[in-house]
């Protein structure tokens, strides 16, 4: 019996009742196979994850298992693959088939948002050439991460050059020459950046469009008074959408280094324990804790936002006491 023989209205209700695996063995018949599935499949969220192999998944995290290797044909290409209800994994291949099956997937499945992980062992080159892929598609990126232990700068700034669009999240853990900063080619949207292991160059100056940025200060900083004293007195004189900023894993001259900084900008008040209020000449109003290498700084929007979720935490708690009381009389 042809399948694609039934009308579309049809193809929609049996398609929705089938799993990724069978979906996409279906995919492999034919173009006129794909189109059908992009027409009527239902639009579904994918997260790449790039290593030595390729794994797609429509969700974003499930448990490896141990599933059969088998070659499959896919655009005239034979591949190693595992597949399961919820994705597969291509094993091994080289950058050429990575990139066939991830076009090939973009060409059968609806993808609403996308998850993208880059690994250690992945080629920088095919990591760039994906992203660059995705965004030609104009899909929308969800979340990107990135690790690398080896130093390397080349291809890192393409590929940052391809995140201005990421919708929520950014992820860097990696390791970069003393002398590389990148300078974004325009401003990033995702609403948290976070950036670990090497971060000199990562300049706070130039993200402070993100909403939320996290950066791990480390021993190797180079940050100086004059880089700090010039990133706050900016940011504080703006109206720029950086509403929270926090440093993890400082060492002791950059942490007085910074405390110096935030005092320089205005009168300081202490608020509660291990939270003071900055207020500017202009009357603007931030808020920062520290705690043992830790900073945290906000504006007051964002502070009384967390006081307000304080309040209504202690006070569920404070019920459930109160109701565990009762129980035991």
């Amino acid at each position: 019996m042809d399948l694609l023989r039934f009308p579309l209205v049809v193809l929609v209700d049996v398609f929705k009742n089938m799993d990724f695996k069978e979906l996409f063995l279906i995919s492999l018949l034919s173009k006129r196979a794909r189109d059908t599935l992009k027409v009527t499949s239902m639009s579904s969220e994918f997260s790449f994850n790039l290593s030595n192999s390729l794994k797609i998944q429509i969700e974003t995290y499930t448990r490896n298992s141990s599933i059969p290797v088998k070659d499959y044909r896919v655009r005239d290409e034979s591949m190693r693959l595992s597949l399961r209800s919820v994705g597969l994994i291509l094993h091994d291949e080289p950058a050429q088939k990575q990139l066939l099956l991830a076009n090939h997937m973009f060409d059968t499945f609806k993808c609403s948002f996308i998850s993208i992980t880059f690994f250690d062992e992945a080629v920088p080159s095919t990591a760039w050439e994906l992203m660059k892929m995705i965004n030609q598609r104009k899909l929308y990126i969800k979340s990107f991460s990135y690790y690398a232990n080896a130093e390397s700068s080349e291809f890192i700034p393409r590929i940052l050059d391809e995140c201005t669009e990421v919708t929520d999240s950014i992820f860097i853990s990696a390791f970069f020459p003393d002398d590389f900063v990148y300078t974004p080619s325009r401003p990033f949207k995702a609403k948290k950046i976070r950036v670990w292991k090497t971060t000199n160059w990562f300049n706070l100056e130039n993200f402070m469009s993100s909403p939320r940025v996290i950066v791990e200060i480390g021993k190797s900083s180079k940050r100086t008074a004059e880089t700090y004293d010039s990133f706050f007195t900016k940011w504080m004189d703006s109206d720029v959408p950086l509403q929270k900023l926090t440093f993890y894993f400082i060492e002791e001259n950059d942490y007085q280094t910074i405390i110096d900084a935030l005092d320089k900008q205005g009168t300081v008040r202490r608020v509660e324990a291990d939270w003071f209020e900055v207020t500017r000449r202009n009357g603007s109003e931030f808020f920062y804790h520290t705690f043992a290498g830790f900073i945290k700084i906000c504006t007051k929007q964002a502070y009384l936002e967390k006081v307000r979720k304080d309040g209504e935490r202690a006070a569920a708690r404070q019920i459930a006491i109160d109701h565990q009381a009762l129980e035991q009389q």
